[in-house]
């Protein structure tokens, strides 16, 4: 089962500038390597640099995901903890007898 987290995207070039947005996107959590904070967007976001529709005191995930060889990273909307919750909710199915 699939997992729908918010992704916080880097709209431009990667400079003082960058313009952020937020897409949804759906993560197998039987993929996910590791879940920490990221802070850095945090600030960003206290500062106002990311979309408004972001309450200043939101917190930020990075989450690795294995593909194969390589992994891929991706930052989501959420406190790690919260992020965690999503995922392993998602693994919990109904057994039907």
């Amino acid at each position: 089962m699939l997992v729908k987290l918010t992704e916080v995207c880097n709209t431009g070039a990667v400079t003082a500038n960058a313009k952020y947005s937020l897409r949804e996107v759906f993560v197998n959590p039987e993929h996910v390597v590791m879940v920490r904070e990221e802070r850095r967007l945090r600030e960003l976001n206290e500062q106002g640099r990311l979309p408004s529709d972001l309450d200043p005191d939101h917190r930020f995930s990075k989450i690795i995901i294995d593909r194969g060889n390589t992994g891929t990273e991706i930052t989501v909307v959420g406190a790690p903890e919260i992020i965690e919750l999503a995922l392993q909710n998602s693994s919990k199915q109904l057994l039907r007898g």
